[in-house]
């Protein structure tokens, strides 16, 4: 069997792309991965693991004028199934990541052998973000696709109900593919990152790694952090533009986005990981943020860290059941200081228990099992 995996966008940026890529090799599959922007480092994983690539070279995410994305789209998607047909043949499947692959891909998809890997919870897959009422039906893929995947539990139910299908979508955690030699308490190669690190010796490190936007607010913890005092620090490890930078904090550091597994280094030097989540409109589901489905989680627990996020189902399951981390109920200083005093009450027990939970989750044996339904 031939997998030809396809990502629109970086592919660094997408751990849920680098995680599958890498165990579905250690299955023993021929893989072609497919993808507009390919940067070095997943250049240099393909070629060191006799992985196929197929670069389109699109530069998806220069920004363009809103009128042109369909033009670009259109490219994109004749360039794709210009390569997809030289390699295709009735042993091959086509792994398609998120909503984004499935717009490029479009109608002619329905006539090949497709995985419909979906990131995020969305009803329909919306064309553009100012104009909701574009959407391709998703529930038209899903049905016809050899198998649907969804990252979360409640997720994988309420995409059932939405599309009407028969079997609930697998279930495929966003774990990171971890065979890197970093230990706890690593040495920081990115010489910026290592600056900002070193100023931080000795210091209780609570880190916040990922998206900033409206969904995933983090005022509140900078407030309370600095209330803390000198002993602690917040840092925000993120690709995205620090909307913070004014902030009076005097524990507040940034470190912009370093390629994985690299920021790991940073993960490893975390005493408490933090996540946040909060409904807002945009083009997925509300119900998105509520049930989120973060590699983050599998980031901190990878090292033993304990979390603390806001109480919602997605983590307030886990949390309560697995005992790696707290949720408070809403976002105020007070709430969040009591979070981390619990934490820091139970740290060895709570740090244990993260590890656990990071171990209890084998992502090679439901990577097996989804290969294995495919042939």
């Amino acid at each position: 069997m031939k997998i030809i995996l396809v990502n629109i966008g970086p592919v660094n940026k997408y751990p849920p792309v680098l995680s599958v890529l890498n165990y579905l090799k250690d299955l023993g599959i021929e893989l072609v991965l497919c993808t507009t922007d390919m940067d070095t480092q997943t250049k240099k994983i393909c070629i060191e693991r006799d992985i196929s690539i197929i670069d389109i070279k699109a530069n998806y995410e220069k920004p363009i004028h809103p009128l042109l994305k369909l033009v670009r789209m259109l490219q994109i998607k004749k360039k794709i199934w210009k390569e997809i047909d030289k390699c295709y043949d009735n042993d091959t499947v086509i792994w398609v990541f998120s909503d984004l692959a499935l717009k490029h891909l479009g109608s002619k998809l329905l006539g090949k052998r497709y995985v419909l890997h979906m990131f995020e919870l969305s009803k329909n897959s919306i064309y553009y973000r100012k104009f909701p009422s574009i959407a391709l039906n998703t529930a038209k893929y899903a049905k016809k696709s050899e198998v649907v995947i969804q990252a979360e539990y409640n997720r994988a139910h309420i995409a059932q109900a939405w599309w009407e299908l028969e079997k609930t979508p697998y279930i495929l955690p966003n774990k990171p593919y971890n065979n890197y030699a970093i230990s706890r308490n690593s040495e920081i190669t990115n010489e910026e990152a290592a600056k900002i690190m070193n100023k931080l010796r000795g210091k209780k490190i609570i880190l916040y790694q990922g998206v900033i936007s409206l969904e995933r607010p983090l005022d509140p913890f900078i407030n309370a952090i600095d209330k803390l005092g000198d002993d602690y620090a917040f840092v925000i490890m993120s690709g995205g533009e620090n909307i913070y930078k004014n902030s009076t904090s005097k524990n507040l550091y940034f470190i912009p986005f370093i390629p994985p597994p690299y920021h790991l280094e940073i993960t490893s030097n975390a005493y408490i990981g933090i996540l946040s989540y909060v409904p807002t409109k945009n083009e997925f589901s509300n119900l998105n943020a509520l049930y989120c489905a973060p590699n983050k989680l599998y980031e901190y627990t990878m090292f033993g860290i304990p979390m603390i996020g806001n109480d919602i189902p997605g983590l307030s399951y886990i949390f309560n059941t697995t005992e790696c981390g707290v949720c408070f109920e809403s976002f105020n200083e007070k709430n969040i200081i009591n979070a981390i005093s619990e934490v820091e009450d139970n740290y060895n027990y709570m740090a244990e228990k993260a590890t656990i939970f990071y171990e209890n989750t084998d992502m090679r044996e439901i990577l097996s099992e989804i290969t294995n339904n495919l042939r």
